[in-house]
């Protein structure tokens, strides 16, 4: 056991070894890797953040009903008779001098709203309903404005069905392009074991000759795609930082816009070592049926 660990151990170090004497051309070969997994990478990052805005923002469905030109007692009133009903988990009365304190907070608002001469907006109940399902929300909705002293029940949530849309866009994008691009790795370093083999012919041929197995032989190509793959996947990994460094300075600017203080989310440490161990198993892959086709294709003259 002692013995096959060192001989792994010793074809593992020899391949990188290999790859190291040649610099030009296997430079080019994980740069083309790192470009192919770097987009897949960059597109999980983004769908990442996107997820969790969406995460922030999917509040229970809220109706927000605009009151007629009542006396606040009065709406309180009907804010506490509607926290009666069963349909309703919390009604929150909002007077018209809360409203517009609220909308003077709202970054850029405060200089029209000095404009006014008096205050335009009603007074709002906002409604939390217990139930998320649209029907019964919307049914809600409908016994709501019913009632006498409501003039509007408005349900906002056009918004939240376009994010999902949004969301669900960038996940299908995300997986498509991910597996194109795996299979471009996958070929990638198919091919240069490929040529590699056909390179060493002689060599191969020379080694079944005095007795080496397709296994031993092998091995050491299992090895060199697996080296391949992990540099892919290092360069892809700083190509992946580098954008989401660029983009969080964007993202900063637009959340400051909306007085939000979301920052963008890069790789984790456990995603990291997903993306090697991804890698890596797709650089072994390809190398056992490109470069051990071609060996079972050699034969000892």
């Amino acid at each position: 056991m002692a013995n096959f660990l060192s001989l792994h151990k010793q074809q593992c170090g020899q391949a990188l070894k290999d790859l190291l004497a040649r610099p030009t051309g296997n430079l080019l070969t994980v740069l083309a890797l790192a470009f192919s997994l770097a987009l897949p990478v960059t597109l999980y990052m983004l769908a990442k953040n996107v997820v969790a805005v969406s995460t922030q923002w999917q509040a229970p469905n809220q109706l927000t009903v605009y009151l007629d030109d009542m006396p606040e007692n009065s709406a309180t009133s009907l804010s506490e008779e509607l926290l009666q009903w069963s349909e309703i988990g919390s009604a929150a009365y909002i007077s018209p001098d809360q409203g517009l304190l609220e909308l003077r907070q709202i970054q850029g608002f405060d200089e029209a709203v000095s404009l006014l001469d008096d205050n335009p907006l009603p007074g709002v109940i906002v409604v939390t309903p217990n139930s998320d399902d649209a029907a019964a929300v919307t049914a809600l909705a409908s016994k709501l404005h019913a009632e006498s002293g409501i003039e509007e029940v408005r349900l906002d949530s056009d918004w939240l069905q376009r994010l999902a849309a949004i969301e669900s866009l960038v996940l299908t994008l995300t997986w498509v392009f991910s597996g194109l691009m795996l299979m471009a790795v996958f070929l990638i370093v198919g091919n240069t074991l490929r040529l590699q083999v056909l390179n060493q012919k002689q060599e191969i041929q020379v080694m079944k000759l005095v007795g080496a197995t397709d296994s031993y032989i092998l091995r050491p190509y299992l090895y060199t795609g697996v080296w391949l793959a992990l540099s892919g996947a290092v360069v892809a990994w700083i190509v992946a930082t580098v954008n989401g460094l660029l983009l969080d300075a964007a993202v900063a600017k637009l959340a400051t816009l909306y007085s939000s203080g979301f920052r963008l989310s890069g790789l984790g440490v456990d995603e990291t070592l997903i993306l090697f161990m991804v890698a890596g198993l797709i650089g072994l892959l390809a190398a056992r049926l490109a470069a051990g086709k071609h060996l079972r294709d050699i034969e000892p003259v």
